[in-house]
């Protein structure tokens, strides 16, 4: 199976740079430092504006606040967190990457002992997704999701499982019946199973309340400058 067959929604997170004999897949750190990234664009923003619309001490204030703010967001947002797999060594591990520099190489296992598994997807039974070690990607429909684990399993000889077919047990992938008899035959034994799951829809009240989380530390800030540059200019 080549790279160009795989499905869209599988391009986001690999990568053919490195293909057939490495994969780097972001973490989790890795989006949590160009989250923090991007939020800390509001504060550098006041505090240019700041530093070239205001004159004397409090000028000199802001210069040092953006001054400081620069590097910290550039690192923030350079920094690159992977979990590799790695042919060549037939290794995985995970490591930290800094403009082209490669940081120490931590969590190192075989290849062999990578959990490679397909199963339904968290949120939506209906859809499908793919669980890698330690990181969860949502595909979409079992033939895209099916194909997508296989194509990882061998490009890099990892034992492919599935929790589908004999739901919550573990099977081999290879024994997953066709797409069409694996979705009627689970519709029907899930419903047996398991009491209809009600899915909460994506912008449901939690959801939209977590993009506020940063807000009382983001207000902090603003009022911690604003005191300080009320003070610099009282002195």
């Amino acid at each position: 199976m080549q790279y160009s067959q795989l499905p869209k929604k599988a391009h986001r997170f690999i990568k053919p740079i490195g293909l057939p004999d490495q994969l780097r897949l972001s973490t989790k750190r890795h989006y949590v430092c160009r989250g923090l990234a991007v939020l800390g664009l509001l504060p550098l923003s006041a505090s240019l504006l700041m530093a070239i619309t205001l004159d004397g001490g409090e000028q000199s204030f802001y210069q040092v606040l953006v001054a400081l703010l620069l590097p910290i967001l550039f690192i923030l947002g350079t920094l690159k967190h992977h979990l590799v797999l790695d042919n060549p060594s037939g290794q995985r591990f995970k490591q930290l990457q800094f403009m082209g520099f490669h940081f120490k190489k931590a969590s190192q296992a075989p290849l062999q002992s990578t959990e490679l598994l397909l199963r339904h997807d968290s949120h939506d039974r209906s859809q499908y997704e793919l669980k890698i070690d330690t990181l969860v990607y949502s595909i979409g429909n079992l033939a895209d999701t099916k194909q997508v684990v296989m194509f990882i399993a061998h490009t890099f000889k990892i034992p492919a499982k599935e929790q589908i077919s004999d739901f919550p047990n573990i099977h081999d992938l290879t024994s997953l019946p066709p797409a069409n008899a694996t979705d009627d035959k689970n519709s029907h034994a899930t419903d047996e199973i398991f009491p209809p799951i009600i899915i909460p829809p994506l912008w449901s009240p939690k959801v939209v309340l977590r993009f506020f989380y940063p807000l009382p530390f983001l207000m902090a800030f603003g009022v911690a400058i604003k005191f300080i540059g009320d003070l610099l200019h009282v002195l």
